[in-house]
């Protein structure tokens, strides 16, 4: 095994080995996806055949086989590598990707995505650039199972366009779980029809222009399958019991006061969902059903961190509840509630995931 330092690849390969000679992809090379014509190998190949278009003007055909001048993407179960791991010989006449499932392969094309010209992610053409591929073997998986990155659209809201952007450079890197901070004191960023205040009125409590705005759950939908093209699981973070000025500003019935609430600029404050009230459980429950509906995460972040217990330690319903299950305090309380969420997903087949706090 040897290693480059002058090729770059990110992240690092376990094994990479430079050969002497490059090939040369040009307006003649093609995509080779076997006899079968895998639909989910030519799912690969054309989501290649489409970023090498952008930026070189060639539109690789996509065929059966190809003896030289192809990219060759093959399955094989026999590799001694895991599902998300994939082997890549570049020779001056052919590149060749294996791997065992079409997940690795798609890594294994980002890596020769990442060894042709910086250029080639340009979404306009790039004239007068020699599209050439270093000669090269690598053997290469993933030292982590779960690869991810948090985007907060509540303290400062993005549009789709942006959160698309995003994806394509967490699957250019081969990251698989986009953790989407979608609720907050901020702003509340996705609709739930059962509640349609939660985005109308939550979603632009903010002062600032940049913290304006929601997601419908048609655009949600099409970010989820944006993501899923690139092999990338979407989780979302519904925050409770805590960071719920938002969503309080819209409904203050839920909390423990049913009081209008401030909503603070930066931090939290002591307005939180109130854990003493039923119809407060019901509520979010009913949100729950919908995330659930829409994501197909095995994952649903419950945020937790950051809950002040000022207004528990005042309300009669949470003193209620503590004394109803035995509790011995507003600390106890929240753990109890947190419980009663992550059981309920549970029951819906999904893993509740909390910041450390819980």
């Amino acid at each position: 095994m040897g290693q480059d330092n002058h090729l770059d690849i990110t992240p690092t390969p376990q094994s990479l080995v430079q050969k002497n000679g490059h090939f040369t992809l040009n307006s003649k090379t093609s995509f080779a996806i076997g006899k079968n014509q895998r639909a989910d190998l030519k799912k690969v190949a054309a989501y290649f055949q489409s970023k090498i278009l952008y930026s070189t003007g060639y539109n690789l055909n996509i065929k059966n086989s190809g003896s030289s001048n192809a990219i060759s993407l093959q399955i094989d179960k026999s590799l001694k590598i895991g599902n998300e791991g994939y082997q890549l010989t570049v020779t001056p006449k052919k590149v060749i990707v294996k791997a065992k499932t079409p997940q690795g392969i798609f890594y294994g094309m980002q890596s020769v995505m990442q060894l042709l010209p910086p250029q080639i992610e340009s979404e306009t053409i790039i004239d007068n650039v020699a599209w050439e591929i270093p000669c090269v073997e690598i053997k290469d998986e993933p030292a982590y199972g779960y690869r991810g990155m948090m985007l907060d659209v509540c303290r400062h809201f993005h549009d789709v366009e942006f959160v698309k952007k995003q994806l394509d450079i967490m699957a250019m890197f081969k990251m698989n779980y986009f953790h989407w901070h979608l609720t907050e004191g901020l702003g509340w960023r996705i609709e739930i029809k059962q509640y349609p205040r939660l985005a109308q009125i939550g979603g632009s409590v903010g002062k600032g222009e940049e913290q304006q705005g929601f997601y419908t759950q048609k655009e949600i939908q099409e970010i989820i399958e944006y993501a899923s093209e690139r092999n990338i699981t979407v989780v979302p973070e519904i925050d409770m019991p805590g960071h719920a000025e938002a969503a309080l500003s819209a409904y203050p019935e839920l909390g423990c006061f049913g009081q209008p609430v401030e909503v603070p600029q930066h931090g939290f404050t002591q307005n939180i969902f109130c854990a003493g009230k039923e119809e407060v459980l019901h509520f979010l429950k009913n949100i729950l059903d919908e995330v659930c509906a829409i994501f197909p995460s095995p994952y649903i972040h419950l945020g937790g961190d950051e809950a002040p217990k000022g207004n528990w330690d005042q309300c009669p319903d949470c003193r209620k509840r503590i004394t109803t299950e035995g509790l011995k305090d507003s600390h106890d309380l929240q753990l109890w509630f947190s419980a009663q969420m992550a059981n309920y997903l549970k029951s819906k087949g999904r893993k509740a995931i909390f910041w450390g706090d819980v």
